[in-house]
């Protein structure tokens, strides 16, 4: 009787795990950095809002925690390669953060759970993102035809 759910579970489980490339170390790949989704770049702030949310939802609650921290361990492998002026550079932006914050956030953020979206680079999040905008649209919430206006007049 469980043999048919525990066999999908385990294949689904395995088909997730290798769907996400991590490369440990390795710097990221020009064509992720270099290609984003278009529809991405025509939506509306408050529609950007909705997807990142979505998308941090799915990262941060929906993917296994050996994904989520495979993703963050590259993130970190990332910071540690980085030059001097880099890592400066991205402390300097957190303490940013950190200090545009209300006391009720920093305390928040005190016992933090992780994985946590903030802090995937722009081409971790992309992939995220992607899976968003396909919810949205298999279910009929993103007009198609304006976004095809959009992405003609960006064209």
């Amino acid at each position: 009787m469980l043999r048919r759910p525990l066999t999908f579970g385990v294949f689904f489980g395995l088909a997730t795990f290798l769907s996400v490339n991590v490369e440990v170390g390795a710097q990221e790949p020009a064509s992720l950095v270099a290609v984003d989704d278009l529809r991405w770049n025509v939506l509306a702030d408050d529609e950007k809002q909705i997807i990142e949310r979505m998308a941090a939802a799915f990262y941060e609650e929906t993917l296994r925690h050996a994904q989520s921290s495979a993703i963050e361990a590259q993130t970190a492998s990332i910071y540690a390669s980085g030059d001097e002026e880099a890592r400066a550079q991205f402390v300097k932006d957190r303490r940013a953060q950190w200090r545009q914050m209300s006391e009720a956030e920093r305390q928040a953020l005190r016992n933090a759970k992780t994985p946590q979206y903030g802090n995937l680079t722009e081409g971790q999040k992309a992939p995220f993102r992607r899976h968003a905008l396909d919810q949205l649209g298999a279910k009929g919430a993103i007009n198609e035809d304006a976004l095809a206006t959009a992405l003609r007049s960006e064209i």
